[in-house]
């Protein structure tokens, strides 16, 4: 049976807030009279002795304090009168739920219940059946109107039970739908006809509860589904109850009976309430249907748009609502909140019409990054991207949010194919650079430079233009190897503020570049040792070929080699790195693995699998003669492995017998420094036995391959 606790009547059970329809009023309460009568003698007040305890400050005067609520003090009568004109329980519902004393007023007094009597008769769309007499009316006017937990996915609903006799609750989603089955138990078959004089729990009232179309109801209903959680209970009652050995117990016997007796009043009033609802949802959607109709028209009427004045705040709030009370929205109540559904509607289309001015101005930008990155992968020299734009065709192209739009759809297009387009970018990147050329050959030492040889490169063209940024001192990724700049790095290099909040951007300035002379020092140098100048065009490909071959002479301590790129970044190591070009074969035992270090500081899971190996050494602790020696022919020679075991091999001896003639003491065992280690330990070891900030290529080897 349906049974209702008594928390259902009580204010807890109506304390959710819900949005009152009506307005309370407010009167302010009127301030203390301090004046006194001009015949009345009065003692002089005592001055207060001053503290130093700062006092609480109340509210300044010119701010407005807000009364009191009057409105739950009206006569209950009043109340009634005000609350009968809303011909729905939900209203009710709502403006008990606003304060305690409006709750213990309206739903804890018996002699309000009157209220909801006549609201209940005259609801929408017709008056509500009479509750069982376990129901007061207020929980009886929750138990219909309120919403709850979907008893298939636990989501909160404000939808009517699908049945109210199981008090079984769906949600608007379909995949809810299609679930039920999973919580309902088809009993029919246990019961085989008898369900009306066996069963006093109720069960669904129709397998068509969950259609917008109700009907096969009980009694005519065959099928039993019932909740699986009932089920469960029910059974073992169900057994005591139709045992026959041992039979049931009188006060069992004649619990059910009650219990079963009183199950078809339950059954009359669930089946009602399903076709209340039934009636509901068909009018709720057929007035639904007439005011965006209306709304329609309205829009048509007035020269807006359909969509935007149901969406308006306005409009949109008032159409919902009528929605809710299943009326129509009428001009009466459109023509006074008139004035400010256009001003929303004004709002709305021109937000509307900056998200499409954004739109294709982010469109716009996108197509010029994508023109810029074609000339870079054309070889094309370009400054960065943040001062390609601001070259005259770009800023023609690109446009701006408030102010010129060509057409985006169009403009990659003519960007990609435009001959004239190309001519025009073409002109302005030579204007562009035609000053940076100027000042960074003068740094270079050729000024106003001129030659009418076609076979001469441009000294910013040469191997040995070298510089750096003083303003940031960094590189791009590109250039980590070589820690300095070519012209075309120079062109494209960016500076970022030094603020930390605001890491904008600095113009590109040529002053800012000084010329790295370590690095052309150090490329010059090797240009004469290969026998031709920096003017060659060739000169670039020469030193590429020579591989690894290139010894530093300056690291004394060590057999240092490298290629051309690295030898742009270690000349700073110097102030005047010399080298030597080793002949063909002629190199370390231990192979040069160009690019190696690079790999070990990206960020990839690979590379930190690579990283944890204990597989790398430090050239820098092998003495550059066993390194010079290492893999040589002759008698009395051997190589660098072998040298490293014997030592190796005589220092674990040596500890051997230190550790048997001292057993008692501890002895101190030398450090193997040809020991392999992992990269962050080799790592750390340049840094400290060797002062080497940053690794590079030529300061380790790899004892196997890496693969």
């Amino acid at each position: 049976m349906w049974t209702t606790d008594s928390s259902r009547s009580s204010p807890l059970f109506l304390t959710s807030a819900f949005n009152v329809s009506w307005a309370l009023q407010f009167e302010s309460s009127p301030p203390p009279a301090t004046a006194m009568s001009s015949g009345s003698t009065t003692a002089p007040t005592p001055k207060k002795r001053r503290t130093y305890v700062r006092e609480l400050q109340g509210p300044p005067q010119s701010e407005s304090v807000p009364g009191k609520c009057l409105f739950p003090t009206l006569p209950l009568e009043l109340l009634a009168e005000i609350l009968i004109q809303t011909n729905s329980p939900r209203d009710v519902l709502s403006v008990a739920r606003t304060s305690k004393l409006l709750c213990s007023t309206l739903v804890c007094n018996p002699a309000a219940d009157f209220i909801w009597r006549t609201i209940r008769k005259n609801c929408l769309p017709h008056s509500l059946p009479d509750p069982t007499p376990n129901f007061s009316e207020a929980a009886y006017a929750a138990f219909v109107y309120d919403g709850g937990p979907c008893d298939v996915c636990k989501e909160d609903t404000k939808n009517f039970y699908a049945s109210f006799a199981i008090r079984f609750r769906l949600c608007r989603h379909p995949r809810c739908r299609t679930g039920i089955r999973k919580h309902l138990m088809d009993v029919t078959t246990i019961f085989k006809g008898r369900a009306r004089e066996e069963i006093w729990v109720p069960y669904m009232e129709s397998t068509h509860c969950f259609d917008p179309i109700f009907n096969k109801a009980w009694p005519e209903n065959p099928t039993i589904l019932m909740k699986k959680s009932d089920w469960e209970r029910f059974r073992a009652d169900y057994a005591a109850f139709s045992a026959l050995s041992p039979p049931p117990s009188e006060e069992l016997q004649k619990a059910c009976t009650d219990q079963i007796a009183k199950f078809p009043k339950v059954m009359e009033l669930a089946v009602a309430l399903q076709k209340w609802k039934s009636t509901y949802v068909t009018m709720h959607s057929t007035i639904k249907t007439k005011n965006e109709q209306w709304a329609k028209a309205l829009a048509a009427q007035e020269g807006w748009d359909g969509d935007d004045l149901l969406h308006s705040q306005s409009y949109g709030s008032l159409h919902r609502h009528k929605n809710h009370v299943l009326e129509e929205v009428t001009l009466r109540d459109f023509l006074p909140i008139k004035p400010l559904i256009e001003d929303q509607l004004l709002k709305m289309q021109i937000h509307r019409q900056n998200q499409e001015n954004e739109t294709s101005y982010r469109q716009r930008r996108n197509d010029v990054e994508q023109y810029y990155n074609r000339l870079r992968s054309a070889g094309t020299v370009v400054p960065s991207l943040y001062e390609f734009r601001k070259l005259s065709v770009m800023t023609t192209m690109q446009g701006s949010v408030t102010g010129s739009r060509p057409n985006s759809s169009g403009l990659a297009k003519d960007m990609k194919n435009s001959a004239l387009v190309a001519e025009l970018v073409a002109a302005d990147l030579k204007t562009w650079m035609a000053s940076a050329r100027e000042k960074l050959s003068e740094l270079l030492g050729f000024p106003k430079w001129r030659s009418a040889s076609k076979t001469k490169l441009h000294p910013l063209d040469r191997i040995t233009a070298r510089f750096m940024c003083q303003g940031c001192g960094k590189v791009a990724k590109r250039y980590e190897k070589e820690r300095c700049l070519d012209f075309p790095g120079v062109c494209a290099h960016e500076c970022l503020s030094n603020h930390k909040k605001d890491r904008k951007q600095v113009d590109w300035s040529v002053d800012r570049f000084v010329k790295d002379d370590e690095a052309s020092n150090a490329v010059a140098r090797l240009l004469t040792l290969v026998g031709i100048t920096d003017e060659d065009t060739n000169a670039s490909n020469t030193v590429k070929m020579l591989g690894a071959r290139i010894r530093c002479l300056s690291c004394e301590h060590a057999f240092i080699i490298m290629d051309f790129p690295t030898l742009i970044g270690h000349s700073h190591r110097h102030d005047d790195m010399q080298m030597v070009i080793l002949p063909e074969g002629g190199g370390s035992e231990y192979p040069f693995a160009a690019g190696l270090s690079a790999r070990l500081r990206n960020m990839g899971s690979k590379s930190q699998k690579l990283r944890s190996e204990v597989n790398y050494r430090c050239r820098h602790c092998i003495p550059a003669s066993k390194s010079a020696d290492a893999g040589t022919d002759g008698e009395g020679q051997v190589s660098a492995g072998e040298s490293i075991a014997k030592e190796s091999h005589t220092e674990d001896s040596q500890t051997e017998d230190s550790q048997t003639g001292n057993q008692n003491g501890r002895q101190r065992i030398r450090k193997n420094k040809f020991r392999s280690m992992d990269f962050n330990a080799l790592r750390s070891h340049l840094k400290e036995v060797h002062r080497i900030e940053m690794v590079s290529d030529e300061d380790f080897f790899v004892q196997t391959p890496a693969k």
